[in-house]
């Protein structure tokens, strides 16, 4: 019983909760992106770090789901392709979280165009000062999810020439 851990911890009965949790989440984050916005939804749901482990839980419940069940047997075959594209649909959504870009990008009829406006905002944050009697500029860019339904406050902890700002 090499699973025995995965198997104990990871039972039918959490995997249960957890399906019902994961669409009961995604739910709430589609009705809070309508009552409020996108980023009120975002930052409440869709990159809060419990949906990531909601997310991770479900991928190691398939994986010792799979284990547990002997899906590699050859006639449960379809069984485990069902568990294995879950899989491949959650890890789609962790490339997506830390890898993906949304944006839009206007083009006009007969035209072509390389740039797109992303939809992340950033501050840039330009500090001048001198360094041994040089000038010298630093400049500070941090992303931002700005929302009026939620605390925006912004700490910036930097140094420049061993002086805080």
């Amino acid at each position: 019983m090499k699973f025995k851990f995965f198997q104990y911890f990871f039972s039918t009965r959490l995997m249960i909760i957890l399906m019902i949790l994961f669409p009961f989440a995604m739910a709430l984050g589609t009705f809070l992106e309508s009552w409020y916005s996108t980023e009120a939804a975002r930052i409440w749901i869709y990159n809060a770090w419990w949906f990531e482990l909601l997310m991770a839980m479900l991928v190691v419940c398939f994986l010792a789901n799979i284990a547990k069940h002997n899906l590699l047997a050859k006639g449960k075959r379809v069984v485990l392709v069902m568990h294995l594209s879950f899989i491949l649909i959650l890890l789609g959504a962790f490339i997506t979280r830390y890898f993906g870009d949304e944006g839009v990008m206007p083009i006009r009829e007969n035209t072509i165009s390389n740039t797109y406006l992303s939809e992340k905002t950033y501050l840039t944050v330009l500090v001048d000062g001198e360094k041994e009697g040089e000038p010298l500029r630093k400049t500070l860019n941090k992303r931002l999810l700005l929302s009026e339904y939620t605390n925006n406050n912004l700490e910036i902890d930097k140094k420049f020439n061993k002086e805080k700002f």
